[in-house]
């Protein structure tokens, strides 16, 4: 298809990643593998950087998109043009490593978001005595569990999957500039998620006209996967897990690599076997022909 363009990147974490549940306040948990919106953003912020887009508003009440909101509406034309988002994990042949998600305490400045009553009873606090160390400070200064997945050294595989001609319209930039932006934005991976959760790029690709392939189908995925999409033919090799979809709507997907205890991942090494789907109707799998195991399904 003419109009599909192709974003990949293979970086190495430092530490891990930082993408925190939508909505949560007085605890904050993290996901334990990046969600599609995630991996649009990872190549959103180069792609507008390259682009010179102007800034675009952001909102406290938040923008209505699918099952959420976003609080920017720079992500909206992006989102609208993704056909689809994935990723993957890898450990590498000489160091073995996996994934595990924490919740460590954190003290954080929660004063700006009080209101109400909770302001008054703060101010009433006098400094130094004790229902200032007591009531005030723990209302200004809650301490509250912040999650992240701890993964260092483990290698992460990114795949976007837009429609040019669409995003196009949308930003109002020709498909030329877009396709000759793209080429060097792809390398200006930096982050996933969170500003903390720095990578190193280790390659990158923008492919136009990849190609496509039908349901009844088969072929091999290192990349996660919409459980209705596919067909898992080596369930040893995969695992399904639940997490937002581009819409903010809880999905179930596939992923290759092996859970326990819903907080530690074990991925795939570079040498492992690939897991091995057949693509279910109404979906089709988008390919980048020079590299196996990069595979986008959706529906088409």
């Amino acid at each position: 298809m003419s109009n599909l363009r192709v974003f990949y990147a293979k970086a190495l974490l430092s530490w891990g990643f930082m993408v925190r549940y939508r909505g949560t306040t007085a605890a904050q948990p993290a996901f334990p593998i990046p969600p599609p919106t995630t991996v649009v953003g990872a190549f959103a912020y180069p792609l507008a950087k390259m682009l010179k887009l102007s800034p675009r508003t952001i909102t406290s009440t938040g923008i209505e998109w699918g099952k959420g909101k976003l609080i920017s509406e720079a992500m909206k034309p992006f989102l609208e043009a993704t056909i689809t988002a994935s990723a993957g994990f890898l450990s590498h042949k000489s160091i073995q490593t996996g994934l595990a998600v924490y919740q460590e305490p954190s003290r954080l400045i929660a004063s700006p978001y009080k209101g109400g009553g909770e302001i008054e009873r703060i101010k009433k606090a006098k400094f130094m005595e004790s229902s200032f160390f007591e009531e005030a400070l723990p209302r200004a200064l809650p301490v509250q569990a912040i999650g992240a997945a701890y993964a260092p050294a483990l290698i992460v595989e990114l795949l976007w999957v837009i429609d040019v001609v669409k995003l196009s319209k949308q930003i109002g930039v020709s498909v030329d500039r877009i396709d000759n932006s793209a080429k060097k934005a792809v390398y200006g991976i930096v982050r996933i998620g969170s500003k903390e959760s720095i990578v190193a790029l280790e390659n990158a690709l923008y492919v136009e006209n990849p190609k496509v392939i039908g349901p009844g189908e088969k072929m091999n995925s290192r990349l996660y996967m919409e459980r209705a999409c596919v067909e898992a033919l080596d369930p040893t090799l995969t695992a399904e897990i639940i997490f937002p979809d581009l819409k903010f709507r809880l999905t179930p997907y596939y992923l290759p690599a092996r859970i326990s205890s819903n907080t530690i991942i074990i991925p795939l090494s570079e040498d492992s076997p690939l897991p091995l789907f057949r693509i279910l109707d109404p979906c089709k799998a988008i390919t980048i022909p020079s590299l196996e195991g990069v595979v986008g399904v959706a529906r088409l």
